[in-house]
């Protein structure tokens, strides 16, 4: 079975897998199809007659550069810390809370909609659209298109967010000659009014210095203030004649009409390259920059100059399963409908494609991390200020990133944990709590936000949890478990690692024979107290102990890989290794907190205690079968129905458990129609495919892509010698890996024949699946820079061990052996 295509627009067989498809003009937001390149993107209308284009760019933010890291807290030092502890150590909860409550931020700021396009086919007025319509989104090529037709013209819309010169465009194709009118719009408070600037249509808006979220309520939501704020503008260029009049853009009539859009923010981001002038200088500098555009020829190949560029990344990883339409064209609303009444292994393969799709989409190098709604959101101020979550919501969002061949997707992520590390990080650290290294807690934002936030009323189960930098720390040790940079471990993880581990040694209490965590908490969950009271402070969590533990297992593999010898290193494993134990409670299930207690909320969103299970590999049914059953009884005991990204992420640790029907019962809950109108914690799929929480999360989108990942191929990095790479060897050269791999280890039932190209295993190597049966019948591996052993086995047990060299390859073919796995 082939992963191979050439063109899913051109191969109606491959519509199920590649393509979004609808036969109606998207009448909201969430029925728009999403384009992006990494920078600037835009949701797609799709319109009869014309378009929508909703802008975004990931540098537009509210807030400045000088803000005062621990702005609005009313107590910070080690004695503060230290009184939050006495209070915990002496059961005063309600006093420990105000405490914490003192220490809090108001809140991180708000990733903003920088605006809007409306595109008008003038002749639309004369002849309205009729008859037939489809609008589609090609996840193989990046680029949304509509038809329809006017009288006998057919009109055909292409929108694309180039990959090579970081523009937007739209390009409108007819029969006969069209002409087209432009205008553009904003929420956000204008700066200067829509004008012809050098024959472009030019517009810009201030952004707010402040911007509260939604659960919020000050005097001032949205605080703008000229002198100290940051500005937003769009740049729109017509290829051809063309006039700015009254705000608007009009074409002349042409058989052929393509704008191309530019944004721009200023001043810079911290992070941002200087570049001079203000946000509309910087807009039309891109456009000018793109010499193609003077030339009628040479922008038609824009389209395919872009799509060559999003292939180059999207076709490293394709999965093939079987499709029930039998390449019938079906809506992708419909499809979502019918898979509720029968299986359609087809719509699965489309979410993991879609998923890599918006990654590459909204994370590409030199930019900011994608945002709760991804690189796409139409809100002020959107759902929690569309910014970065940082206790699961953000770290999810990038598990596919090294498991489906975008490692270069993840850079934007590990970039930005390196200048927290290096920024208010430490600031908030010391200043807050007196202690060494870094900290992240529970949000963050553009400006690298570290403290705690809640305004000194958020419930400090959530607001003051403070182990999000030792989280995002562990993203740059499975960067370079995928990938075997050894400078790039050296140079850019270690440090950021190290002062990760500074500041766990500084938060962990006691010794090397019995050690705790004070104050912890367990995300976003609560507990009952003896007086029955929601509490969401103890100490030792279980999460805190299976990050920490994860932490020095990283910096101690690491250092074996660098030949460093670090005393600090043995302390931290010691002193982790002194925290308690996972614990099993009478009833069967891992225990969240410290010592068994009563669930508040019995069926909560969260399963932070469970982190030892997925994403990493504390607990396996190999070498803790104990723990895996009392992991397997949690996720039970929380029931089946939860949000999109929770959804996500229970088919991830079903995955590693090896149920092949949980992860499929998981994905048909995370792949139903989403209830539009509803506020539960329910999830599903919005009719574009986008993740319901509800409201819409991209970490949903993404955590599912990851999670089927982990059902086709599981890899676990084992240690290897370190020290000296040998003579003649560069201190650089990547290091050998030793890896352990299992093979469909969690295949659901449901998809038992199909097929994956380039799926990543740590030790930098590529694996392609054949299955036919529910059996595995062909494997082949492929390595990249590194030497690598693999232990290979499937879900019988093991199928063979061997050493791949830099660049070569190896086949096991069940059916030349004459059996199967």
């Amino acid at each position: 079975m082939s992963t191979r295509r050439d063109d899913a627009t051109d191969q109606p067989a491959a519509e199920a897998l590649h393509v979004l498809r609808a036969s109606a003009p998207a009448s909201r937001w969430l029925e728009a199809y999403p384009v992006g390149n990494g920078v600037r993107g835009a949701m797609c209308a799709g319109l009869a007659g014309g378009d929508r284009l909703w802008l975004n760019d990931i540098t537009a933010w509210s807030g400045h550069a000088d803000r005062d890291p621990l702005e609005g807290t009313t107590a910070r030092g080690a004695d503060a810390l230290g009184d939050v502890r006495a209070a915990i150590d002496h059961g005063d909860l309600d006093a420990a809370e105000g405490l914490l409550q003192r220490m809090q931020t108001p809140w991180v700021q708000a990733y903003l909609p920088l605006g809007w396009i409306d595109i008008q086919v003038l002749e639309a007025d004369a002849a309205p659209p009729a008859g037939a319509f489809t609008r589609r989104l090609d996840l193989a090529t990046g680029i949304a298109t509509h038809e329809y037709r006017i009288g006998d013209a057919a009109v055909r819309h292409r929108t694309w967010a180039d990959l090579v010169t970081g523009a937007l465009m739209h390009e409108i194709t007819a029969d006969a000659p069209v002409r087209a009118r432009l205008t553009v719009g904003s929420l956000l408070r204008s700066r200067s009014a829509a004008a012809d600037r050098d024959g472009d249509l030019a517009t810009d808006w201030w952004f707010p210095v402040d911007v509260a979220p939604g659960h919020e309520d000050p005097a001032e939501p949205i605080r703008y203030d000229d002198a100290a704020g940051r500005h937003g503008a769009v740049v729109v260029r017509a290829l051809g004649p063309s006039a700015v009049a009254e705000g608007a853009l009009v074409t002349e009539p042409g058989t052929t009409l393509l704008f191309a859009v530019a944004t721009g923010t200023a001043p810079s981001l911290p992070g941002d390259p200087d570049v001079a002038g203000d946000a509309l200088e910087r807009a039309a500098a891109l456009l000018h920059g793109i010499p193609t555009l003077s030339d009628v020829a040479a922008a038609a190949d824009r389209a395919q100059t872009h799509a060559a560029a999003h292939r180059a990344l999207y076709e490293r990883c394709l999965l093939e399963l079987p499709d029930p339409a039998d390449g019938e064209a079906i809506d992708t609303v419909e499809r979502v409908h019918r898979a509720q009444e029968r299986d359609d292994p087809a719509l699965a393969a489309l979410t993991f494609h879609y998923g890599r799709y918006l990654l590459i989409a909204s994370s590409q190098p030199g930019g900011l991390p994608v945002t709760l709604q991804g690189l796409w959101n139409a809100e002020l101020p959107g759902p929690w200020s569309s910014a970065y979550t940082l206790n699961i919501n953000t770290q999810m969002a990038y598990w596919p990133a090294e498991t489906t061949g975008l490692a270069q997707c993840h850079e934007p992520l590990l970039r930005f944990v390196r200048r927290l590390s290096e920024t208010t990080g430490p600031v908030v650290a010391r200043e807050l709590y007196g202690a060494d290294g870094w900290v992240a807690h529970h949000n963050s934002d553009a400006w690298a936000h570290a403290a705690p936030v809640g305004a000194g009323h958020g419930d400090p189960a959530w607001a003051n949890w403070s182990l999000g930098g030792v989280w995002l720390a562990l993203h740059l040790w499975e960067h370079y478990a995928f990938g075997g940079d050894r400078a790039y471990l050296r140079d850019e993880a270690w440090p950021v690692l190290a002062s990760a581990a500074a500041f766990a040694l500084s938060w962990i209490q006691g010794d090397d024979e019995r050690a705790w965590t004070s104050p912890s908490t367990s995300p976003e969950n609560h507990y009952l107290d003896d007086g029955g009271r929601e509490r969401g402070v103890a100490t030792t969590a279980t999460m805190d102990v299976a990050l920490l533990r994860e932490l020095a297992v990283v910096c101690r593999a690491a250092a074996s890989v660098l030949g460093l010898s670090e005393p600090w290193v043995e302390e931290l494993t010691a002193r982790t290794g002194a925290l308690p134990d996972p614990q099993v409670s009478a009833r069967g299930e891992l225990l969240e907190w410290d010592r068994d207690r009563v669930e508040a909320e019995p069926l909560h969103r969260h399963l932070s205690h469970l982190v030892g299970l997925f994403p990493y590999a504390q607990i396996t049914p190999e070498a803790t079968p104990e723990l895996a059953r009392a992991a397997a009884e949690s996720i039970r005991l929380r029931g089946p129905e939860s949000t999109g990204w929770a959804l996500a992420w229970r088919a991830g640790m079903q995955a590693r458990l090896g149920d092949g029907e949980a992860v499929h019962a998981q994905l048909r809950l995370a792949l139903r129609p989403a209830d539009e109108d509803s506020h539960e914690h329910r999830g599903g799929v919005y009719p574009n495919l986008l993740s319901a929480h509800p409201p819409y999360q991209i970490d949903g989108n993404l955590g599912v892509t990851a999670a089927i990942a982990e059902a086709l191929v599981q890899s676990f990095h084992e240690p290897v010698a370190a020290g000296d790479p040998g003579p003649g060897v560069a201190q650089d050269a990547p290091a050998p890996a030793r890896v352990r791999v299992k093979l469909l280890p969690a295949l659901p039932p449901a998809w038992p024949d199909g097929a994956v190209r380039g799926i990543r295993s740590r030790g930098d190597v590529a694996v392609d699946l054949e299955w036919a049966g529910g059996r595995l019948v062909r494997a082949r591996f492929e390595a990249g820079s590194r030497t690598t052993t693999m232990s290979v086995s499937g879900p019988d047990g093991p199928i063979d061990t061997f050493e791949l060299a830099p660049g070569t390859s190896r086949v096991i073919d069940a059916r030349e052996l004459g059996t199967s796995w």
